[in-house]
């Protein structure tokens, strides 16, 4: 009976630079730089409060979420992603352009860039999805679901679908007039870009003290 050969052994003087060296050579990993614009950029949000590192990095030990999800979160996030640009790095393609739409290839356009109409559809139902998520959180709070005084995440029917209960000053997917300055054009208000959807907090009442 044949015996599989051993594994070979790889002395690296370092779990950090050198194991990643290692990797990316062996397995075209491309290097993920700690001082890359993605790592920047997240580092800044972290700082100034923006975003939340144990909220955005929740899905990590989430058990509702794939490993290849998992997977595609990370390297959105660290910069790897594979697109056409890498291909054109490691030499599998001369073209950054996207075979399915001739723009320039990226991360950001690979989840939310793409205009082809098959892609763009995707990427709605996603945001969709997403939304009524956050909104059904909102709902389970209690009064704060009152509070939705419009919405723009899908059909009635796709959240009929969702059980979710749709509060009667949010029937509407336009923003009340009253959220607007007095002399606002109702042109504009209707042509505006919408809010997925807008929620307005009661003002505390003040006491004669206050």
């Amino acid at each position: 009976m044949a015996h599989s050969p051993s594994p070979k052994l790889w002395y690296l003087p370092n779990h950090r630079d050198a194991l990643q060296a290692h990797m990316h050579f062996f397995h075209k990993l491309v290097n993920a730089k700690t001082e890359a614009n993605y790592h920047a950029y997240y580092q800044t949000l972290i700082k100034d409060g923006t975003a939340n590192g144990a909220t955005s990095n929740a899905y990590l030990t989430s058990s509702n979420v794939p490993f290849k999800t998992k997977c595609i979160i990370m390297k959105y996030k660290t910069g790897p992603l594979y697109n056409q640009k890498h291909a054109v790095l490691l030499k599998l393609s001369t073209s950054e352009t996207r075979p399915l739409c001739p723009q320039a290839d990226s991360a950001l356009h690979i989840l939310s860039g793409c205009q082809h109409t098959q892609i763009r559809n995707m990427i709605t139902k996603r945001h969709n999805l997403a939304c009524r998520m956050i909104f059904k959180a909102i709902s389970k709070t209690g009064s704060l679901g009152s509070c939705i005084v419009s919405k723009d995440i899908g059909s009635s029917e796709r959240l009929t679908m969702q059980f979710l209960p749709i509060p009667e000053t949010a029937e509407s997917r336009i923003v009340p007039k009253w959220l607007f300055p007095f002399h606002f054009p109702d042109k504009d208000r209707f042509t505006s870009s919408r809010p997925d959807f807008v929620l307005v907090t009661p003002i505390a009442a003040k006491t004669q003290e206050q």
